[in-house]
This record gives C-alpha cells, sequence and structure tokens, in this order.
C-alpha cells in the first residue's frame, strides 16, 4: 500500500474521529443537539435501518433499509451515466465543430461561455417549469450541464493544440480532414479525460439538486425526506454513499483514461 493510499485512510479516520468527539460534545448540550450530531453508534443502529420507512413504511430493519439505499443509489447512477453520455457526445461534437470553424466560433462561443457562467443549480427551477416532475427533465438537466463543461473544454484544447504538428501533417500532404482526425481529435483526447473527471464531479451533485426538488426517487428524494424530518444521521449516511460512488466512477475514469492514453509519452 502506497504512501498516498494511507494518507486517504489516515484522513478518513479523522474525519470518523473528528464527528465521533463533536457528537459527544452535542450530546452532553441537551437532546436537541444530540439529534444535530448524531455519534456513529446511532447512526448505525438507529439511523440506517430506519431507511426501511422508505419501503412501504416497513419498521426499521436492516435488510429493507439496505434495498432502499441500493435500489435508490441505482436509479440516480443512471441519471448520472445517462447525462454524462448525451451530455458528453453533444459537448465533445459541438466543441469540435466549433472549434474547428472560426466562423461558428465567433458565432457561438459567446453564447457557450455565458451559459458557463450562469449557476447551474440556479437552472433547476427553470427545468421544473418545463418539464415538471418527470424522468427526462432531470436527465436533461443533468446532460445540459455537462454538455456546457464538455464545449468549452474542447474549444479551449482545441486552440492550445501544437500547431507546429498540424503544420508538420499539412507540409505531408495530409488533407483538412486528415489532420482533423488524425492530428487534432488525438491530440485532444486526455482533454476528453480530463473534462470528463470534471464532468462526473459536477453530475453528481446536478443529480442531486434536481432529485432535491423533482423526483420521487434516487438518493436526493431521501435527502430531502430525511432533512425535513431532521434525521441528520440520515443524511450522513447518504452522503457516505455519494462519496463512494464518486470515488469508483472517479476509479473508473481514472484506469480507462490511462489505457486510452497509454500511447502517449
Amino acid at each position: 500500500m502506497g504512501t498516498k493510499h494511507i494518507k486517504k485512510i489516515l484522513a478518513a479516520a479523522g474525519l470518523i474521529v473528528f464527528w465521533q468527539i463533536a457528537a459527544l460534545i452535542a450530546r452532553s448540550g441537551g437532546e436537541y443537539s444530540a439529534v444535530l450530531v448524531p455519534t456513529w453508534g446511532k447512526v448505525l443502529t438507529e439511523s440506517l435501518p430506519g431507511f426501511a420507512a422508505f419501503r412501504g413504511g416497513a419498521l426499521p430493519n436492516y435488510a429493507d433499509a439496505l434495498y432502499v439505499l441500493v435500489s435508490n443509489s441505482l436509479i440516480t447512477v443512471k441519471r448520472v451515466v445517462t447525462g454524462l453520455f448525451i451530455g458528453g457526445a453533444a459537448g465533445v461534437v459541438t466543441g469540435i465543430i466549433i472549434g474547428l470553424q472560426p466562423v461558428l466560433r465567433g458565432m457561438f462561443y459567446p453564447v457557450v461561455k455565458i451559459l458557463r457562467n450562469i449557476p447551474l443549480l440556479a437552472l433547476i427551477a427553470l427545468f421544473l417549469v418545463w418539464f415538471g416532475g418527470e424522468e427526462i427533465g432531470i436527465i436533461v438537466y443533468i446532460a445540459f450541464g455537462l454538455w456546457i463543461i464538455y464545449t468549452t473544454n474542447i474549444i479551449e484544447a482545441i486552440d492550445n493544440t501544437d500547431r507546429i504538428r498540424i503544420n508538420f501533417a499539412r507540409t505531408l500532404g495530409a488533407k483538412n480532414m486528415d489532420v482533423y482526425t488524425n492530428v487534432i481529435i488525438p491530440m485532444i483526447v486526455p482533454n476528453i479525460i480530463n473534462a470528463t473527471k470534471v464532468a462526473l464531479g459536477v453530475a453528481w451533485a446536478i443529480a442531486l439538486g434536481g432529485e432535491f426538488l423533482a423526483a420521487q426517487d434516487g438518493l436526493g428524494r431521501l435527502l430531502i425526506v430525511s432533512q425535513q424530518y431532521m434525521e441528520t444521521g440520515r443524511m450522513l449516511i447518504i452522503l457516505i454513499v455519494f462519496i463512494v460512488l464518486t470515488a469508483i466512477f472517479g476509479w473508473i475514469v481514472k484506469v480507462t483514461g490511462n489505457r486510452i492514453t497509454r500511447w502517449m509519452p
């Protein structure tokens, strides 16, 4: 195990200990304070099995609670992955088209930059009006936010391409399409991977925001209901689930990206 992994484990352990200390201090301040910062014992023995209530009002038990967490996690994952594929594909295509065509760049890139500066969470209400609480609305909302990230990253990547390589390819007789497919696009592949890393982190936040307001299922829905009933322990568990999912998908993107770019020096 490397030093990097040891540091991560120590950091996680430190957070766990810090929370427990804060919970013990809060418990000495009265019942209300104890509810705000529950101990890990209460989280594991009361909050976790309490998720069973989301399955037809079942009494607290671990089996139903795990079912609720897993099923709602899969729903959120499906939304994130679908939005990532749609927004990523559209963003890469849009970025390449705008980045390679000066006329289109002058027309549309300023619009993209304006959209990039709009806080995505501020658009939730607008998408809610357009789509209501429909599933398609949440997916389109996620895809839209990720489309902006991919588009701007691809355009900037094209701007930063090595002009010497492009000119060298042209001197060898390469046509425009050959330059695009064999020089420019391979050069921006690392930027696409980096954009995916950024987009994936943003996607969870966007999905959470969309589910928080409109969805009838998913981790965001569990979070808003837990918040309404001041179930801080359940909120903490949902946060941990998000951290685990983010770490898993981040690792997948990293491994995949390393394999795709293994030809690079």
